[in-house]
């Protein structure tokens, strides 16, 4: 993907004095170049081009510059940095033009364990949303998801699509309607794929997921620790990144909830009042507008290569909430809003750290 594209045209106010008189731009040449900003992870070569009152004289004249990787009026680079070109054309010296060279997929060997988020999409009127989640838990179960299992979180989005949900919360639509239209039961994973939770998603489903863990780097860390105020009425969380390079992250932190007794639409047994509900999202507590980007851990979003930002936030504690069986999850989502690593602890006392190799 372009970063930039424009054309580097403005002439640089030179003088040249001859016995005449003073040489004006307009009679000078003009050195032009096809990108200005090269991404090194999608882009491989600038093409230069010079005019001369209109007329393109690229083959007749020089293109000047110091830096490795000019041939003739084309410029590959090979690393990133900041270059500066000219040309002459019949003893003229055309405008300076300055490309800049990025890399956006560098490769770190990262330090961190990889851990993934798994949303489900469900509803309590939903019938066969039991049979998804039962469809997704046996995915994990095999032997060749063993690997991912223990660093592979579900957190449940409820819905009322389908009829009315207690456990639903506003959040679970814009989450959804992030992957457009999805039925219910469905999944995503990082919040990158995302796909059906019947048979023939599983498929999908499963190669999100080995993606997740040997495509995608986490170039940062996560640490997340919970507490009780000494009132008992509300918590304390505190969420801690830091990077590996130099990049833009969010925060999404999440109070999730196991072993909900409830209700609950079966295709198999009917409908049920004892249905234990697990991995239920219960409060988005991260700044929540409509949009589900998270919370800037910075002024402008960008956390430095070995930077460790922090953030805290105050939680009241909802009455139906079960503390021994609620949990705090701390998601970095990464520029695009995927994720890129998290963590989660106990919400009563609870300190994950960091998860390091």
């Amino acid at each position: 993907m372009k970063i930039f594209r424009y054309i580097a045209s403005a002439v640089a106010a030179v003088a040249i004095f001859a016995c005449s008189g003073t040489v004006d731009e307009s009679s000078l040449p003009v050195l032009e170049v096809s990108d200005a900003e090269i991404d090194l992870a999608s882009e491989t070569e600038a093409v230069f081009t010079v005019t001369y009152n209109g007329a393109d004289v690229t083959d007749k004249s020089q293109i000047v510059s110091t830096a490795e990787g000019l041939a003739g009026n084309v410029f590959t680079p090979s690393a990133e940095g900041s270059a500066s070109f000219y040309a002459i054309y019949e003893g003229l010296e055309s405008n300076t033009v300055t490309v800049n060279v990025v890399n956006t997929d560098v490769k770190v060997e990262s330090k961190y364990v990889r851990h993934a988020l798994i949303t489900e999409f469900t509803g309590a009127s939903c019938a066969f949303c039991p049979e998804g989640y039962d469809n997704m838990m046996l995915q994990l179960s095999k032997p060749a998801m063993a690997s991912y299992k223990k660093n592979a979180h579900i957190c449940a989005f409820h819905s009322e699509e389908m009829g009315q949900d207690s456990l639903a919360i506003a959040a679970t639509m814009d989450v959804k309607n992030l992957f457009g239209s999805l039925e219910l039961p469905s999944y995503s994973v990082d919040l990158r794929e995302a796909g059906g939770l019947n048979t023939e998603g599983l498929a999908g489903f499963n190669a999100a997921l080995k993606a997740s863990f040997q495509e995608h780097t986490p170039h940062c860390g996560v640490a997340v620790s919970s507490s009780l105020t000494e009132d008992g009425a509300s918590v304390q969380i505190e969420a801690k990144i830091t990077s590996e390079l130099t990049s833009e992250y969010r925060v999404v932190v999440l109070v999730v909830q196991d072993r909900i007794v409830g209700y609950q639409k079966h295709g198999t047994y009917g409908e049920l009042d004892d249905y234990k509900h697990m991995h239920v999202v219960r409060q988005v507590v991260t700044k929540y507008a409509g949009t589900f980007t998270g919370e800037k851990m910075t002024d402008d979003g960008k956390i430095a290569a070995g930077q460790e930002v922090s953030k805290s936030w105050t939680v009241p504690v909802d009455s139906r909430w079960v503390l021994e069986n609620t949990q705090v999850y701390a998601i970095a989502l990464d520029k695009d809003g995927h994720v890129n690593n998290m963590n989660i602890c106990a919400i009563d006392g609870g300190d994950s750290g960091y998860d390091l190799k």
